[in-house]
């Protein structure tokens, strides 16, 4: 689930999903999200797909629906043809950060977490977030140092203070979270 760091360019784009194949006689795509329970391609209009190769294109999304966990079958106008969406299998999708969502007061997209340094409440380093948990109950952080991994829930009474803009997050060190380090 590693994503792009944040970024203030307003043609940053953030990696959704990889093409799995054609669906369908009309020109179907079905894609495998990054994050299965990300609802992203339902909230946004336009899309872009890198081939392998490099060749990148972008798309109108007129269509996306939840075949089942992890996979979402959209339809992009202009691509009608089963060989050519055939022909896809295997590309990325991305959108424009700038055509997310906007957040309400106090969330963030996984993809700002991912990289920032995460210190305890009394200055101790753990390390770096390098993966993002979705577990149903609140996400979990895997932050890494080395060899070192200490799994952080993302939750108010461990988390306590984010700065996306310095790539820092600050954390309490309840029991029980540093008791494998």
């Amino acid at each position: 689930m590693l994503s792009n760091p944040p970024t203030t360019d307003d043609n940053a784009r953030l990696r959704v999903g990889r093409i799995s194949g054609a669906h369908g006689l009309r020109g179907a795509l079905r894609i495998r999200p990054d994050n299965p329970d990300s609802d992203t391609l339902g909230h946004v209009s336009r899309v872009f797909i890198e081939q392998p190769g490099g060749d990148e294109r972008e798309y109108r999304l007129t269509r996306a629906e939840r075949i089942n966990r992890t996979t979402i079958r959209v339809t992009l106008e202009g691509l009608d043809d089963p060989e050519a969406a055939e022909a896809l299998r295997g590309a990325s999708v991305s959108v424009l950060t700038a055509d997310l969502p906007a957040k309400a007061p106090g969330e963030f997209y996984h993809y700002e977490a991912i990289g920032c340094e995460v210190t305890t409440t009394d200055g101790w380093r753990l390390g770096v977030i390098e993966e993002v948990l979705a577990t149903g109950a609140n996400d979990v952080w895997v932050v890494r140092d080395g060899a070192t991994e200490v799994l952080v829930p993302v939750i108010d009474n461990v988390v306590k203070a984010m700065d996306f803009g310095a790539r820092r997050i600050v954390v309490e060190a309840v029991p029980g979270l540093l008791d494998t380090m």
